[in-house]
Formats: C-alpha cells, sequence, structure tokens
C-alpha cells in the first residue's frame, strides 16, 4: 500500500509498505478520509512524548473494513467506521473511577498510520471504541469524531455551571471547534487569534474575536479561558484574562520538557483554578458522533481544500504557513483543491 511516513524530526517521505493484516479482535480498514491536524505538524516539528519513529502518519478517518480478525463478532467487511485514537480497557483504577481518556492499556496499542491506503485498527478500539456513522453523513465530517470529543472533553473538564463568558485562545480547527460548542450551548465565545480566515470562521460560528496580531487579548475577564495553542506563554498568560474565581482549561499540548511559571498571588487571592484536558473517552466519541450527525456542530467551514494522498506534502506545508484550517484526503477521489 501507498503511505506516508514519518522517519525523524522534520522528515517524511511517502512508501510503499507492506498492507496490514487483521489480529485477532482487530479489523483493516480501507480509508476512505482522512484529516490534516495541527497534531502532524507538532509531531513533525518537535516529536511527540508519546509516539515512537518512525511512524506511518495521520490520527483521524473514516474508513470501510475490508478484514476482520479473528473474533470479532460486531464488525464485518463492508461496515463503513470511524476508530478512535485510544481503546480503554474499562477494568482499570483509571477506567472504573471516570477517566477512561488515562487508561494506559487504551494508549499502549493506538489507532495510527491514517495517511495511506489502509489502516489496522487495535482490537481494544474495535471492542470499545469504534463508531458507524450514519449513512449519509460524508466520510471527511465523520473524520471530525476525534478532534471533536476531544473538545467535549475539554467541556466536561471544565465542568459546572456552565461559564457565561469564554474565551478561547488559538483559532486553529480545535479552537473553531470550541467556538462551535459554544454556540450550541448558548455560551458567548471569544476567539483569540491569528489569521483573517481563521478568525473569519470563528465569527460565522458566533463568536467575538481579537486579532493578536494587531491588538493584545486584555481586558476581557471571561468566566473561563481555554488554551487551544499549546504555546507555554499562553498558558501563563490566560490566568489574567479570567475574572476572580475563573477557570482556566490547558487544552493545548506544549512541547516536551515544556515549564510555565504563574503568578502566585493572582491564583492564590483571587482563586483561579487550573485544569489539565487530555484526550477523551468513548463515551465523549459517541457524543462527538451525535452531535455531527444532527449538524449541532458543523465541521464543513474547517476544511480548506481537499484532494488525494499525494497530496498530503503540499497540505501539510500550507497548514505550517497557516494557509487554510484543515485539509482533507479522500483516497476514493483524484486529487482536487
Amino acid at each position: 500500500m501507498r503511505a506516508f511516513v514519518q522517519t525523524a524530526i522534520g522528515e517524511y517521505e511517502e512508501r510503499d509498505l507492506p498492507a496490514p493484516r487483521a489480529g485477532p479482535g482487530e479489523v483493516v480498514l480501507r480509508v476512505r478520509a482522512a484529516l490534516t491536524c495541527g497534531t502532524d505538524l507538532k509531531l513533525l516539528a518537535r516529536g511527540h512524548p508519546r509516539i515512537s519513529l518512525p511512524v506511518t502518519m495521520g490520527h483521524e478517518a473514516c474508513g470501510e473494513i475490508v478484514e476482520v480478525g479473528e473474533g470479532v463478532a460486531d464488525f464485518r467487511a463492508g461496515d463503513r467506521v470511524v476508530p478512535a485514537v485510544s481503546g480503554p480497557c474499562g477494568a482499570c483504577a483509571d477506567c472504573l473511577d471516570g477517566r477512561a481518556n488515562l487508561c494506559a492499556a487504551g494508549h499502549a496499542d493506538r489507532t495510527w498510520g491514517a495517511f495511506a491506503e489502509l489502516l489496522r485498527v487495535p482490537a481494544a478500539v474495535v471492542r470499545s471504541n469504534l463508531h458507524r456513522p450514519p449513512a449519509d453523513l460524508p466520510d471527511e465530517i465523520a473524520a471530525f469524531l476525534d478532534p471533536l470529543a476531544s473538545v467535549l472533553h475539554g467541556w466536561n473538564r471544565l465542568g459546572t455551571p456552565p461559564p457565561d463568558k469564554l474565551l478561547i485562545y488559538g483559532a486553529g480547527a480545535v479552537g473553531l471547534l470550541w467556538a462551535a460548542t459554544a454556540r450550541a450551548r448558548g455560551i458567548r465565545a471569544i476567539v483569540a487569534g491569528r489569521g483573517t480566515p481563521r478568525l473569519e470562521a470563528a465569527e460565522s460560528y458566533g463568536a467575538r474575536v481579537v486579532d493578536v496580531a494587531r491588538e493584545p487579548a486584555t481586558g476581557i475577564a471571561a468566566e473561563a479561558a481555554v488554551d487551544c495553542t499549546g504555546d507555554p506563554r499562553v498558558w501563563e498568560l490566560l490566568p489574567s484574562l479570567v475574572r476572580p474565581a475563573g477557570r482556566v482549561l490547558l487544552f493545548g499540548g506544549c512541547a516536551p520538557g515544556a515549564f510555565v511559571t504563574y503568578d502566585a498571588a493572582r491564583l492564590h487571592y483571587s482563586e483561579i483554578s487550573l485544569a489539565g484536558s487530555f484526550h477523551y473517552a468513548p463515551e465523549e466519541a459517541r457524543a462527538a458522533m451525535d452531535a455531527l450527525t444532527s449538524g449541532e456542530v458543523d465541521p464543513r467551514p474547517l476544511i480548506t481544500g481537499t484532494g488525494g494522498l499525494s497530496d498530503l506534502r503540499r497540505f501539510l506545508e500550507a497548514q505550517a504557513r497557516g494557509k487554510g484550517v484543515r485539509y482533507a484526503i479522500s483516497i476514493l477521489t483524484k486529487s482536487q483543491t
């Protein structure tokens, strides 16, 4: 099969690889659509503490099952499915305490390698986190399940009561999904970011925007703020942009080895809460599929262009330059943008 493989930091290439086979409990998909993601760019630029190289790239996909491994009873060849990245075990302390997103076994064998003609889905994902989209949901929309599920987990981490005003710092795809879900929940959102097309997309989701390339984000006093940049400088900034008793959600992942420093007096005397957010649980993936199916969250404005597998390099290069938000790779159609 044809696939894109990252071989080292900053280096990747298209290769011919052996086609994967379905082991016990596994399935193999023919990839119908895959999405570019900021995580792909971060992995290229700086590596990832949980991903070893070389690795077949990509992790947001919709596909059709072409092979079913021994013991798989709930899926069959021909089923169109969207795999989550992890498959929590359901039996460890984290799973039993409602933290399935942190399940170590669930992350031991992940669904990875969507920028390829075929994709192996691990047995744990097949068992607990493989989802059937409805027939009328387009492939590229269904593939948004992974990032939207992460956003829904972030909302759960914010807790209750829901904020009246939410600051979203970062206008990439994930920040825009935060804006879309804020609109669906009737919450006023402010998106701070760069780039006219991205900020226009934020406005299309009903958010007020601040172009930080022209003016700093000051005086906002939101009830809650979420980082969607993975920039330590933004992590340090956000406590100053929420009101007393405000909540700050550290959603964007920073580079390995990053450290941040906070104003202790601000956190203590204003009772600012800091919370991390990582990944998602199967129930949040199911909620994401429901939101995509109902149209409650419509990610179509985030798709800048579509093309074939051979277009991936120019898509990633464009996204790295801030040109566009997400690109959809369609394995079934000829290249087009």
